[in-house]
């Protein structure tokens, strides 16, 4: 199933110097407008801010985002204070984007964000087409406690 027209892969980065089975990053247009960034492998605090810088460098090429965590197996609560970050930095930029996280993601949510501040979406297509629906409203985060 198409999600949209989807041109190659704009960069595929490896987490680690020498731990190629620690995770992966892929970032894939979707439209002039919006990128697909996805996970693969385990985010903690040894990649979180390789993950940050990532996205990070792709936001100014878009309007939209969305983030697919779905193939995670793992995700420590770094990964979340970088979910936090993004989502400042969306709002800060005025990107709209969508979370599709995965049972790992799911969990770390339940914990750390019980009020449901991100918007999630159960898979890709249904972010893209929450994206296309229109804009959401950027949540004004306010930074975590160190």
């Amino acid at each position: 199933m198409s999600v949209a027209t989807a041109a190659a892969p704009l960069a595929l980065t490896r987490l680690g110097r020498d731990r190629t089975d620690r995770g992966l990053f892929r970032a894939r247009e979707l439209s002039a407008t919006t990128v697909l960034v996805a996970a693969v492998g385990e985010i903690d605090a040894s990649n979180s801010g390789e993950l940050l810088d990532y996205v990070d460098a792709l936001l100014p090429s878009y309007d939209q985002l969305v983030l697919d965590l779905s193939r995670l197996s793992f995700f420590g609560t770094d990964g979340y204070s970088t979910l936090h970050t993004i989502a400042a930095r969306c709002s800060q930029r005025g990107i709209d984007w969508v979370l599709v996280p995965g049972p790992e993601v799911t969990r770390a949510l339940r914990v750390c964000d019980p009020d449901g501040q991100f918007k999630t979406e159960s898979n890709i297509v249904s972010a893209t087409a929450a994206l296309a629906r229109g804009p959401h409203t950027h949540l004004q985060l306010a930074p975590l406690p160190k």
